[in-house]
């Protein structure tokens, strides 16, 4: 998927849990959703070294001690977790396969259900998590 499709499928995912975690905790997993294409800037093998459970993991350790540090609450570092992992679930759909479970089972995985460049898929997940978002955001009762 591209940029509106993770930060998208992350809203729609995490937004019913809004009364649960908060919207502070929803709207900073949407801001990392988009953490696994990182490989991209550092012009490593994409879906590679950081599309996998043990980057999702690293990268919730190391935020969680920045949080710590900002004194900023330790728990916000999950958000890390559920974006980078929910960035794994949404690319596991497309057509490219890639080893989530790296470097423990290098086993590749796709789904093939659509291509990560499909703008109906991508726009349609950043119109309803935003929508979703937006809704759960208002306690429920949207302003519509």
């Amino acid at each position: 998927m591209n940029r509106p499709g993770h930060v998208g499928s992350t809203l729609l995912i995490l937004s019913p849990l809004i009364p649960k975690l908060g919207v502070e905790f929803v709207a900073l997993a949407a801001v990392f959703s988009m953490l696994p294409d990182v490989d991209m800037v550092l012009k490593v093998k994409h879906r590679e070294y950081t599309h996998n459970f043990t980057f999702a993991a690293i990268m919730t350790l190391l935020f969680f001690f920045i949080f710590r540090y900002l004194d900023i609450s330790g728990i916000l570092a999950l958000s890390v977790f559920a974006a980078v992992s929910i960035h794994i679930a949404v690319d596991a759909l497309t057509m490219q396969k890639f080893p989530p479970f790296f470097p423990f089972y290098r086993k590749r995985v796709a789904l093939r259900l659509f291509r990560s460049d499909n703008s109906a898929v991508n726009l349609g997940a950043f119109i309803t998590g935003s929508v979703a978002f937006v809704y759960f955001a208002g306690g429920g009762n949207a302003w519509w």
